[in-house]
Order: structure tokens, then sequence, then C-alpha cells
């Protein structure tokens, strides 16, 4: 028997079986974890984001007739949650913040990653992902940690893909002055490339032990 599709888990845990919540947050949860762990100022701030994605996801079911992929609709929560966590934060109104703008690292600029990394390169690499406008990080980390296509992205953050396209390219322009610019202690000057992103990335990955994602189309 085939297992139950993250929808028909979502209309369970609805219709109040528990187990049904349980076997989707578990489905979901590193996932989640991974979106949040370096978008915080605080060590236990990731899992209490993740906890309230996952209680938004069931408030608002009852209201949501499932015309999209499950996923698309979890990160849509997971936004929603980052963006009030960050306003939360500055204590301001919510017109005042433009996450195309807004680093997080501009929350608590002493605050570290959640995301520790044995080679100052990759722990680097990480950091500046902070130093970057919370839109274009999250645009890169989906490329980076979760290995989705440019098309998938797309879908996730519900934008055209070449809107999407356009703004890795300039995040990824972005990350490379910021790695070397924290590489470059003393001078001279670090040359930053494409393929070492993909290398730190990969490092990110393979010492967290964080694999791709499965497809978009999981859900009917």
């Amino acid at each position: 028997m085939s297992e139950p599709s993250d929808w028909e888990l979502a209309l369970a845990w609805r219709d109040k079986q528990a187990s049904a919540g349980d076997a989707l947050v578990s489905r979901h949860y590193r996932e989640m974890s991974r979106f949040f762990c370096n978008k915080v100022a605080g060590g236990d701030d990731p899992a209490d984001l993740v906890h309230q994605t996952f209680l938004g996801v069931l408030e608002s079911l009852p209201q949501f007739r499932g015309e999209t992929s499950f996923r698309r609709y979890l990160y849509a929560v997971a936004h929603n949650v980052l963006h009030a966590y960050i306003r939360k934060r500055y204590k301001r109104r919510r017109e005042l913040l433009d996450f195309t703008e807004l680093c997080v690292d501009d929350l608590a600029p002493a605050s570290p990653s959640s995301i520790v990394m044995a080679r100052r390169q990759a722990q680097v690499f990480v950091d500046a992902l902070r130093q970057l406008p919370v839109h274009d990080q999250v645009v890169l980390e989906l490329r980076y940690f979760s290995g989705l296509t440019s098309r998938e992205s797309a879908q996730l953050l519900d934008i055209a893909e070449p809107t999407l396209r356009g703004q890795l390219a300039r995040g990824k322009d972005r990350l490379r002055a910021a790695i070397a610019a924290g590489l470059a202690t003393p001078p001279p000057p670090t040359v930053v490339s494409l393929a070492d992103l993909d290398t730190w990335a990969a490092e990110v990955r393979a010492q967290h032990g964080w694999t791709p994602d499965g497809s978009l189309a999981d859900d009917p």
C-alpha cells in the first residue's frame, strides 16, 4: 500500500486525527528547520518558528481547499511566520520593513548563525548569506541547501521562473562579494567563483546531513 500524500495527511489532521498530524510534521520537520536555522537571532528560535509554522498550517486548514501543493502552502505559512518574527524583533510597523532590503544580520549583528561549520571558508559562506536581503537569502538557500531547481523554487515562492532566475543571479553576485569581503582578512582581496559557492554549499549539506528534498509534484 502506498503512503498517503501530504494533502491526505493534512485533511486527516484537520479532521482531528492526531496520528496524521504527527506523520505530516515528521515528514517536513527537517525541511522547515533548515528553512529557519540561518535566519534567526537566537539559539532556540528555529524550533519555536517551526512549531508556529505547523500550528499556523493546522489553524488555516479548514479554510484551505488544497488547490496547490502542500509544500507550497507550507512555505507560504513559513514565510509569514518568518516575516512576523522579524517585525517583532524590529518592533516597527509592517510597511516600514522591506524584505528585499532588510538583512537577517541587521536583527542581531553579534548573533552567530546556528549553522556551525568546521572550515573557515564554509562558515564565511554561511555567515555571508545572513548579510544578504532576506528574500535573496531565501532564494539562495532553497538552491544551495534544499537542492531545488529554479522551477521548483519559483513554484514554492509563487513567482515566475524568469523572475526567480534573475533574483538567483543577483543573489549569487551579492553572496560572492560578501564572502570575498569576509575572507579578505588580511588583504589581498579574495576572488570567489560560482564553483566555490557550489563547493561550500555541498560541504554544508554533507556536514549537517541535508539531502535534496522531494518533488513538488507529490501532491494531487
